[in-house]
């Protein structure tokens, strides 16, 4: 009988006021006993912070020119929202550059192409072409990300989203769309020939 008063009393010993001990305890016992839950509640949020935050940094210089360098081309046989039956085989004559904080329209300025799209001479030419001459001209601030790009133009910040295929980059508008721009979707790859940039009016 000594021996169960003595547990009872290690698990209730009675307070100086009478009340359970083990009440009086309990505000330091609870942040010792929800520590680990805390702790293991705090390692899961670490990958979703990091992902986060690698989304919405911007790209590197580095990153930006590879991923972006160049003089890029609308491939001329794809439609608003459809993709080139060509796998972007024909340019036509009006393309962009991604650099320097600036988003770039450019043209080209000589081609006698005649297979482009309704017979149009010289309004597109060949992916493979070993020269080109363009005339460019500023279209505004540009924001690259790793999944997005943000173009300011007109007062108005339109968001792009983009994806890779084996032939041609495709890029669209957020839903939310500037006054400027369209629902079309821009498909477009890099030209690897030389360009001369002519800068006559």
């Amino acid at each position: 009988m000594q021996q169960i008063l003595s547990q009872r009393t290690l698990i209730h010993p009675a307070s100086s006021d009478g009340g359970p001990a083990l009440a009086r305890l309990m505000p330091l016992i609870m942040p010792c006993l929800l520590m680990p839950c805390l702790l293991m509640a705090g390692l899961m949020m670490v990958p979703l912070i990091m992902a986060l935050l690698m989304t919405a940094a911007p790209l590197s210089t580095a990153q930006a020119e590879d991923r972006w360098g160049g003089t890029w081309f609308t491939c001329e046989f794809a439609r608003s929202q459809t993709p080139p039956d060509d796998d972007c085989a024909m340019f036509d004559d009006e393309g962009f550059r991604f650099s320097d904080g600036r988003f770039t329209y450019v043209r080209i300025t000589e081609s006698d192409e005649t297979a482009c799209r309704g017979e149009k001479v010289g309004q597109c030419f060949r992916r493979d072409r070993p020269a080109i001459s363009i005339k460019t001209s500023d279209r505004g601030k540009l924001d690259l990300g790793a999944d997005r790009i943000r173009v300011s133009y007109l007062f108005c910040k339109q968001t792009f989203y983009f994806r890779d295929t084996e032939h041609y980059r495709e890029i669209w508008p957020d839903e939310d769309r500037c006054f400027w721009a369209r629902k079309r979707h821009f498909y477009i790859a890099r030209y690897k020939g030389r360009i001369t940039e002519r800068t006559d009016p």
